[in-house]
């Protein structure tokens, strides 16, 4: 069977995560009925679990199957899939591609709008706050997640999971009115970027200081952090091979 490397991109607002589950809407179970449709035999691999409620610019998957997907198939699963999900490439690659175990880095944005007007158009991307931030601010506190860092207060870790991870990019820039957060690394624990985006802003609100941050980053407390952001304002933006 060949293996094909395919790109899609989803609206994560109306479904419960990527991974397929028995009772709800996700993001592999609508794939997964499309797919049944076009082939007959196939094996389906992907870069990685999204939680519900995020979204992905680009989020990878493999085929294995004795089919050609070409173009067509493409056309032909756009077609059928909800409007929500969109397949952007598809190409045939080595037999060995592993879209989890060879990812050198994934990237993920987080946007927060402190402009209301914007809500009705925005609401379902980005986190707002009725405030104004600093981005020299935001930027002074991101650089404590940079390097290899136990973020073990900042996960909800799952069995036999390593809480060590390192993060090659911590930094925010201001586009327009909208703040944007990106974080990049080698891989990212269950509600980890949603928990360092609710850490930076719990610092900037004084309800919790920066060197307990960097302590726990260190040596972890039994307690998580409870600073949590919403998902809709998370975005899997990148993976690189």
């Amino acid at each position: 069977m060949a293996t094909y490397k395919l790109e899609i991109s989803y609206n994560g607002t109306n479904f419960h995560g990527f991974q397929i589950q028995p009772k709800n809407r996700t993001i592999q179970g609508e794939m997964k009925q499309v797919l049944d449709q076009l082939l007959d035999n196939y094996d389906l691999s992907y870069s990685g679990r999204t939680d519900s409620g995020v979204h992905a610019k680009s989020q990878i998957i493999s085929i294995k199957s004795p089919y050609q997907l070409n173009t067509k198939f493409i056309q032909s699963f756009n077609s059928l899939i909800t409007d929500e999900i969109r397949m952007i490439k598809c190409k045939k690659v080595n037999e060995n591609f592993n879209p989890r175990f060879d990812a050198k880095s994934r990237i993920y944005k987080f946007f927060i709008l402190n402009k209301s007007k914007e809500i009705p158009f925005s609401k379902d991307f980005v986190y707002f706050i009725n405030k104004d931030l600093d981005i020299d601010e935001l930027n002074d506190i991101s650089k404590i997640f940079l390097g290899e860092k136990n973020f073990q207060n900042f996960s909800k870790l799952r069995s036999n999971q390593t809480p060590i991870r390192t993060i090659s990019v911590s930094k925010w820039s201001k586009i327009n009115s909208k703040f944007v957060y990106t974080i990049e690394g080698n891989s990212f624990l269950h509600n980890m970027v949603r928990c360092i985006v609710g850490c930076q802003l719990a610092v900037i609100d004084s309800k919790v200081t920066l060197e307990d941050l960097k302590k726990s980053l260190v040596s972890p407390s039994d307690e998580r952090h409870r600073f949590m952001v919403p998902s809709n304002g998370l975005h899997l933006w990148k993976i690189k091979y």
